[in-house]
């Protein structure tokens, strides 16, 4: 029989546009490829965000997704080999209702994602805390830390009675060491596929790429880049950090264009020439970085939290100047970005140099986020002393 896994995420399952949630997506989906009995219960997409139509019934049937719903508004598909089961999270009821899913799927595995609040742990821990693994995609949902949103006590002492931690990078390792006391293993997600990625030149037409502009991912930044570059074509790909705003300042510059996201990065990064990735905030890791480079794309990166490990010692990594205690986002220093990203646009031999660099350093990479790895992590949690 089949091991059976279940994920449990206070995030949309298909289509993922966040790092964290695509990342969940495919590991699933290479574990289903293995022969594993892969589940997943989300939530639904926030009604009116910008991307709304990529999650309505249509967007989902032009992905050859058929939903059904049952008899308590719970939404049923499958999608490459994962059975999928969207929940209203927000319902007085939905713990109760997660836990008789469990109880009722009586999975092998229980892995827990972006619990914001407890209400995914809490039922975990009560079917099965010896069987529960939680991912770390993002520390403002963890209940301890300098970057938590909530620091909770009591969250922070059933944290630690699950069965194992994953972290994803060795910065958010370090970071679940120092502040919550406890250990987690460090596993690189199946989020690139295993290729395979010839090496090429990006083309010499391509944009100057930002995906998922917002404030927290660096937007005034990317716009002070474009407004120092008029002549420069720009490109952006909102996902779920953009609102009308956010695309009204984006439209307002005659060089930026405005790219819808695919299923597939691949398919956006194609136009690209330079990404940039001036995150404002200390993420765990920054898997876009990894996705350009594999494609000989020179990533220009911010310097908080995980970016430069995402950098593989081959994006260049630049200082930003994080988000204030309020939230507010401050004066960037826009000189150091102008100033890497001039020779990029101007000098084809630094270009083909740090393209290549990219690119080689992004397939020595590769081999570590083989879902195998994660793979030999769960065989291990079952025979310890093997």
């Amino acid at each position: 029989m089949a091991t059976r896994i279940i994920l449990l995420q206070d995030a949309v399952h298909f289509p993922s546009f966040g790092g964290g949630n695509k990342a969940n997506r495919l590991l699933m989906e290479a574990l289903a490829s293995c022969g594993f009995d892969c589940w997943s219960l989300c939530r639904p997409a926030v009604a009116g965000s910008v991307l709304a139509h990529q999650f309505s019934g249509q967007g989902l049937a032009a992905r050859g997704v058929t939903v059904t719903q049952t008899t308590d508004g719970t939404q049923l598909y499958r999608h490459q080999g994962v059975q999928v089961e969207v929940m209203d999270f927000t319902s007085a009821d939905a713990q109760a209702r997660i836990t008789a899913r469990l109880r009722a799927i009586d999975a092998d595995w229980i892995l827990v994602s972006d619990d914001r609040d407890g209400r995914l742990l809490n039922p975990a821990l009560t079917v099965a805390a010896d069987r529960t693994i939680a991912l770390v995609h993002t520390h403002t949902h963890l209940p301890f830390g300098p970057a938590s949103n909530a620091p909770d006590a009591a969250r922070h002492d059933r944290v630690r009675r699950v069965r194992a931690l994953v972290a994803v990078s060795r910065y958010s390792q370090d970071y679940i060491r120092q502040h919550g006391e406890l250990t987690a293993s460090l596993l690189y997600f199946p989020v690139f596929g295993p290729g395979p990625f010839p090496q090429r030149r990006p083309p010499a037409d391509g944009a100057v790429m930002m995906i998922n502009p917002c404030a927290v991912k660096g937007l005034s930044i990317f716009l002070s880049l474009a407004d120092c570059f008029p002549d420069t074509a720009f490109a952006s790909v909102p996902t779920w950090g953009a609102d009308q705003a956010v695309l009204e300042q984006l439209s307002a510059r005659p060089n930026i264009r405005i790219l819808e996201p695919a299923d597939e990065v691949g398919t956006v990064l194609a136009q690209a020439r330079i990404l940039l990735a001036p995150s404002l905030i200390p993420e765990t890791f920054g898997y876009v970085a990894v996705d350009a480079m594999l494609r000989g794309i020179p990533v220009l990166t911010g310097n908080q939290g995980g970016q430069g490990e995402a950098g593989l010692g081959a994006a260049t990594a630049l200082p930003v100047r994080p988000l204030d205690a309020d939230g507010a986002v401050p004066n960037q220093d826009i000189g150091p970005w102008q100033a890497a990203l001039h020779p990029l646009l101007n000098d084809p031999a630094h270009y083909a140099e740090q393209s290549q660099r990219a690119w080689q350093a992004a397939m020595t990479f590769l081999p570590r986020t083989d879902v195998r790895h994660f793979i030999r992590f769960l065989s291990v949690l079952e025979r310890p002393d093997a």
